[in-house]
């Protein structure tokens, strides 16, 4: 039976409210501590050094959260996330201070939240501005030794691309959403690593569509949003394939769920599941950076300059994605700075990110490849010839 929790809210939250530490104690008086009661669900994280603490009631999300993270009790507490299901009178509202590294989630019990603005944003945050560490919202395979980092819009061919290299016999997985490097000295170092904080994969289930071979290992792995009723299939592309001929229904086949019917269906993957844990490395030598678009009538790849891989990444153009936004914005173009959904103040992080992809791209070479007008396996070995002429 699949293991799958379907949320109230499938997507980001619309009301995001910046607090001040006066109004924190205020939310925390008035309604948090009315939930802090035994059976409260509580743990901490270790990101990087970073103490991270969640308390909540709800344990779908605690239960994803705990499997997310490499947990620790040692390590000091700099940031904490709370998360309440069941406050009557309140919409889903997200409340973050930045004084105190504090956000509180009410009513919202979409996981991706959690990870994204209350755990990865605000320790990121903590990372970059005092110890040097740049957060990169994007995925990282090792090859021989070699560290690729892929940036690039949802629906581009992120995942699928760092998969390719994965696969390939001397392809090892580091994560598929998010990247530390480390400036620590201020300096970019002759040979930057990469690393990542996360001991597991949240991914879209529709990469099952890709890679067929993964369905038995999202059965046995807890899920969230899976559709299990033709009825709230939400993928009008897949439902054109199916009424065309082109592929067939996962129902038609007799399968009870399908993984691709709802664009922001997720689950999460311990690394080591996939193909073993000789499969996954924690840490890389950084050795190239790939920005993916979808944009027909652009080349089909381009070598950028420092200066405008970092224009490329600031202006962050991309399609909003079924389940990536409002609904109402489905399939518009929209824009995400530094393709970056994470962190609550814009502005601080403009030039945090610009400095330190400064000092990345003044060592680490930048291509840009446009999945639009070439295949899958074209985009790879362009990848692959790239990543053969660095050093």
């Amino acid at each position: 039976m699949l293991n799958n929790y379907i949320t109230r809210e499938k997507s980001r939250v619309k009301f995001n409210k910046i607090i001040n530490g006066y109004q924190l104690d205020k939310i925390l008086d008035n309604i948090v501590n009315d939930f802090l009661r035994p059976d409260v669900y509580r743990a901490k994280a270790n990101l990087n050094g970073i103490g991270v603490e969640f308390i909540t009631n709800n344990l779908h999300q605690f239960d994803f959260w705990t499997s997310n993270w490499w947990l620790s009790k040692d390590v000091q507490t700099r940031v904490f996330l709370y998360s309440l299901d069941g406050v009557e009178d309140i919409e889903p509202t997200i409340y973050y201070c930045k004084e105190r590294h504090t956000s509180i989630f009410i009513n919202y019990d979409y996981y991706g939240q959690c990870k994204s603005r209350g755990t990865l944003g605000p320790s990121s945050s903590i990372l970059a501005e005092e110890f040097g560490v740049h957060s990169i919202h994007g995925a990282c395979a090792d090859i021989k030794g070699k560290g690729v980092v892929i940036i690039a819009p949802t629906g581009t061919g992120k995942t699928t691309q760092s998969f390719k290299l994965f696969l390939r016999p001397d392809g090892r997985i580091l994560g598929d959403d998010w990247v530390y490097v480390n400036f620590r000295d201020g300096n970019p170092k002759p040979l930057l690593e990469a690393t990542q904080p996360e001991k597991s994969l949240y991914m879209r289930t529709e990469n099952e569509k890709d890679f067929p071979w993964l369905r038995p290992i999202f059965d046995a792995c807890m899920c969230e949003n899976v559709v299990i009723d033709r009825k709230d299939c939400e993928n009008p592309l897949c439902s054109e394939e199916c009424k065309n001929g082109k592929r067939k229904c996962a129902f038609d086949q007799g399968k009870k769920w399908c993984y691709y019917a709802f664009g922001n269906s997720r689950v999460m993957v311990p690394r080591e599941k996939l193909l073993g844990r000789k499969k996954v490395v924690d840490k890389t030598r950084l050795s190239l950076v790939v920005l993916l678009e979808r944009v027909p009538g652009n080349p089909a790849q381009v070598i950028l300059k420092p200066d405008e891989a970092i224009e490329v990444l600031r202006k962050g153009e991309l399609m909003i994605r079924p389940g990536a936004g409002p609904k109402e914005m489905w399939g518009k173009m929209g824009a995400e700075p530094w393709y970056n959904p994470y962190p609550y103040q814009i502005d601080l992080d403009e030039k945090l990110q610009e400095h330190y992809f400064s000092l990345l791209f003044s060592k680490i070479p930048c291509i840009k490849l446009n999945t639009a007008v070439q295949t899958i396996e074209e985009t790879h070995k362009n990848i692959l010839r790239a990543l053969k002429k660095c050093s």
